[in-house]
């Protein structure tokens, strides 16, 4: 599975928060700030987690927009926000949104010629689509699924991997 990276800067937009650091660096997976490791992202809001901000590999630290280092200490590259629970959140949101808005037919999946198959769709790696079978607009059906002959999936639907549907 492909990995999505994101830098400050792109995750600063999205949060409405301001980038202190490097506004390129970047992260493709998340941390806990105790257990940051380069590439990641935490967020710092609870100050008895403030110890960690100086010994932490994470890449990239959310902290509340009127956090203020201790003078001398090197700190990871930080995006300040208003509330850092609330951009997290938000962040995890939009991070389930993106991993799940696919669309297109892999060409490893297998769909029968007399399915009918809606607009943007997406069906994934080794699914089967079987004879006269129908997929409704923006229906997303994930890897390793199978929906039978004669079987109608209705709009907007997601199938997870695995699913078979007769």
């Amino acid at each position: 599975m492909e990995k999505m990276t994101f830098t400050a800067g792109e995750i600063a937009k999205l949060l409405n928060g301001t980038v202190d650091g490097d506004v390129n660096a970047s992260v493709d997976k998340l941390s806990k700030i105790e257990e940051g490791e380069p590439g990641s992202l935490s967020f710092l809001a609870n100050p008895k987690y403030n110890g960690f901000l100086y010994t932490t590999h994470a890449s990239i630290v959310i902290v509340k927009s009127d956090f203020v280092p201790e003078e001398g200490k090197s700190v990871p590259t930080l995006i300040r926000v208003d509330d850092p629970y609330l951009a997290f959140a938000g962040l995890l949101d939009f991070y389930n949104k993106s991993k799940y808005d696919k669309k297109g037919v892999s060409p490893l999946a297998s769909v029968a010629d007399t399915a009918k198959i809606g607009k943007e769709v997406y069906i994934g790696d080794f699914v089967h689509i079987g004879e006269y079978a129908e997929i409704g607009d923006n229906a997303k059906i994930y890897p390793n699924s199978m929906v039978g002959d004669q079987t109608k999936i209705g709009a907007n639907t997601k199938i997870f991997s695995g699913v078979n549907i007769y």
